[in-house]
């Protein structure tokens, strides 16, 4: 891999504390996995976000479509 082994592990640290991942020890290794709840709650939040995001643009693309028609019409 083309990143360092700490540029990694302050990676992997970050995703756990932000709670995407977890960490089980095996020996001298770590294993991480998804945490299906972290991955969930952001799925949650970024859907919000979308949703709002699409909403302004619908009242945006609607607003240019009546200039538009009224354009047209004169």
């Amino acid at each position: 891999m083309p990143v360092s082994r700490p540029a990694v592990s302050q990676h992997l640290k970050v995703l756990r504390e932000a709670g995407l991942v977890r960490e089980t020890v095996e020996g001298t290794r770590r294993i991480y996995h998804l945490d299906p709840r972290g991955i969930g709650a952001m799925r949650e939040w970024l859907d919000a976000h979308w949703r709002q995001a699409l909403g302004a643009f619908q009242v945006f693309a609607d607003k240019q479509h009546e200039e538009d028609q009224r354009e047209k019409s004169k």
